[in-house]
C-alpha cells in the first residue's frame, strides 16, 4: 500500500505561521490559480525546527472557525485536493498540508530515512501548534492511513475522519518484502549520495505522461497538472525543462509489516464519525485482511459508513463530483458542517 516513509520531523513548531510568495508558474497551461470563485486560499508555511511545512488554507464561509485537515497521499501534494474542495462549499476552512518530502514542504536531513508512524505524530504536532480541541480529517491514501492511526490512537482527539480509498496498510507477503529488504537499503543510500545534485529533467509533457504512468494510470493524464503545480522545480541547465522535486528518499520504501492483532487492536479504538468511499478499480485494500478490518469496523463503530465508487485509488482528483456529495451528506448527517 502507497505508505510513507521514515519522516523524523523533530517538530518544536515555533508559534507563527507565515504567508510565502507565489511560487514561478510552470508554463501557460499549467499557471498557478491563488484563488476561485468557489474558493479562494492562501499559501501558507507552518515553521517547525528541521524547515518549513507548506499548505495551502481554502478560505471557508466561516473562516473564523477550526480548519479541516486535508492529508494527501505518497509522493502526491496538497495539489490533489484542488479539483475536489471548491465542490464541497465548505462551511469551516480547509487546511491541506504537504507531508516533509513533498510539495513545497521541506526534506528531512541527510542519513535519514521516512517513516510511517511519523506522520500521525505530524498531526499531533499540528492540532498542538494551532491549539485545536479537535481535529477533521479528509484523507487519501498515506495520509488516510496516518489519519485512521491518530483517530485510533487518540479517540477523543477526532471528531470525523474521512477516508478515500484507504484505512489500514495493505496486508503483505512477508517473504517479498524481506527479499526486498537488501534491494531498498542499496538504492535507499544510493539515494543519499546522492542529496544536493539536481534529478534529471523532462520538458512538461514528458512528467505529465511519467506521472501518469509511475501511478500505472491512477492520475488521469488530465489531472496530473494539479499535482505538478506543487511537485515539480525548473532545471537550471534547461530552462525549457523541469524535474520532479519531491524527495527521491520517499520512492523507497523499508517496510515493517505489523503484526495483524495489533493492527486490530488499533482500528478497534476508532469511534468517531467515519466516511471511507472505496474506489472499485483501485487494487489497493482489496486483500482479506483489509476486507476484514472494514467489516469490523463497521460492525464496531456505529458511526462507520463506506461506499463504493467507480474510479481509481485517485478518485477524488479524477472524479471528484462523485466525492464531494457523499462527503456533504456526511457532515450533514452528524452536524458537522
Amino acid at each position: 500500500m502507497n505508505m510513507a516513509k521514515r519522516l523524523l520531523l523533530n517538530v518544536i513548531l515555533n508559534p507563527s505561521v507565515q504567508k510565502i510568495q507565489p511560487i514561478r508558474p510552470l508554463g501557460n497551461i499549467y499557471n498557478r490559480k491563488f484563488s476561485t470563485k468557489e474558493a479562494p486560499y492562501e499559501e501558507i508555511k507552518i515553521p517547525l525546527s528541521a524547515g518549513h511545512l507548506a499548505a495551502k488554507l481554502w478560505k471557508g464561509k466561516d473562516n473564523s472557525s477550526r480548519p479541516i485537515l486535508a492529508l494527501h497521499g505518497w509522493q502526491d501534494n496538497a495539489g490533489t485536493w484542488d479539483p475536489l474542495i471548491p465542490m464541497l462549499n465548505s462551511e469551516r476552512p480547509i487546511l491541506a498540508i504537504d507531508f516533509p518530502g513533498h510539495g513545497f514542504s521541506y526534506h528531512i536531513p541527510p542519513g535519514v530515512h521516512y517513516y510511517p508512524w511519523e506522520l500521525p505524530r505530524l498531526i499531533y504536532v499540528l492540532k498542538n501548534h494551532f491549539k485545536w480541541d479537535k481535529v477533521s480529517l479528509l484523507a487519501h491514501s498515506m495520509g488516510s492511513i496516518a489519519s485512521m492511526r491518530f483517530a485510533s490512537i487518540f479517540p477523543n482527539d477526532v471528531d470525523f475522519y474521512v477516508a478515500i480509498d484507504s484505512l489500514i496498510a495493505d496486508d503483505y507477503d512477508l517473504d517479498a518484502v524481506i527479499e526486498k529488504y537488501p534491494i531498498y537499503i542499496k538504492k535507499v543510500e544510493a539515494d543519499q549520495a546522492r542529496l544536493g545534485t539536481e534529478p534529471p529533467s523532462y520538458t512538461l509533457e514528458q512528467i505529465k505522461n511519467i506521472w501518469h504512468m509511475g501511478t500505472k494510470k491512477s492520475v488521469a493524464l488530465e489531472s496530473v497538472q494539479y499535482l505538478m503545480t506543487r511537485g515539480l522545480k525548473a532545471s537550471s541547465a534547461d530552462p525549457n525543462k523541469y524535474y520532479f522535486s519531491r524527495d527521491a528518499r520517499l520512492k523507497h520504501i523499508l517496510f515493517t509489516p505489523e503484526d495483524k492483532k495489533f493492527v486490530e487492536g488499533v482500528a478497534k479504538r476508532l469511534i468517531c464519525p467515519t466516511l471511507y468511499v472505496k474506489a472499485i478499480d483501485s487494487p489497493y485494500a482489496t486483500d482479506a485482511f483489509s476486507v476484514e478490518m472494514r467489516e469490523s469496523l463497521e460492525k464496531n463503530n456505529k458511526n462507520f459508513e463506506c461506499h463504493f465508487v467507480p474510479g481509481t485509488h485517485h478518485v477524488h482528483l479524477n472524479n471528484p463530483e462523485i466525492i464531494a456529495p457523499l462527503i456533504q451528506q456526511f457532515l450533514q448527517k452528524h452536524n458537522l458542517k
